[in-house]
């Protein structure tokens, strides 16, 4: 079994390009603050992180290609681990934010795609004692306002 060097190498599968681009970059430039500030202020166990960046595309094949071309387990690490937010979890997240901010009335539109999330982050705000004000739906590429 291959041991970890000097550094902690972390795969991140994103959306850099497609139609959730905006969202990929905001993650990818999230990840970089984050492991920027552990790196320059701590180490993990006595490493330093490093990120390996792949981009899915927000497509299922591209997705496969980018998970594949990881090959993480191929190179004998002795850990590997897949990490991924779950959609009650993200949901309770955002309606935690929006609580902390004193967002007593709340309005979520969501685009068709994600119906589940937010079906979650309304039961989420409603639980945390905000109330949900409108839940629209707006359709990609058709609404003149979302592109």
């Amino acid at each position: 079994m291959k041991k970890w060097g000097s550094v902690i190498v972390v795969g991140v599968v994103l959306p850099v390009t497609g139609n959730d681009e905006t969202d990929g970059k905001n993650m990818q430039n999230a990840i970089e603050m984050a492991v920027k500030k552990i790196n320059d202020s701590s180490e993990v166990i006595g490493k330093k992180l490093k990120i390996e960046e792949a981009d899915d595309g927000c497509d299922p094949q591209m997705a496969t290609t980018a998970a594949n071309s990881a090959k993480l387990p191929a190179q004998s690490y002795d850990t590997l681990f897949l990490i991924n937010g779950l959609t009650p979890d993200q949901a309770q997240t955002a309606a935690d934010y929006m609580a902390a901010n004193q967002a007593e009335k709340v309005v979520l539109i969501h685009d068709n795609s994600a119906k589940d999330l937010g079906g979650f982050s309304k039961s989420s705000v409603e639980k945390s004692g905000g109330a949900v004000i409108a839940y629209e739906a707006i359709n990609h590429g058709i609404d003149p306002y979302f592109v």
